[in-house]
């Protein structure tokens, strides 16, 4: 399983939520799903499609992560 970062956590209860981008210029890709495990100490969230994600440390969060939430997020691959 890849783990990638997050650039955009977008779509929280599917409200919408402050959008967080990184410096330069990257290809964001999305995809949606419902929260499955969400570990804050190690900053990953986990999708029930198996996906896995690095949570940017400087992530702001303007809602609760909880499981089964559905989410939409919109990432760039780093690092492979």
């Amino acid at each position: 399983m890849k783990t990638l970062s997050i650039i955009t956590l977008l779509g929280l209860l599917l409200a919408g939520t402050p959008a967080l981008a990184q410096a330069g210029p990257q290809t964001e890709m999305s995809t949606m799903g419902k929260i499955a495990a969400v570990d804050l100490q190690r900053g990953t969230l986990t999708l029930d499609t198996g996906a896995q994600f690095t949570l940017a440390p400087t992530l702001q969060y303007t809602t609760a992560l909880a499981i089964n939430q559905e989410v939409q997020v919109t990432y760039s691959e780093q690092s492979g």
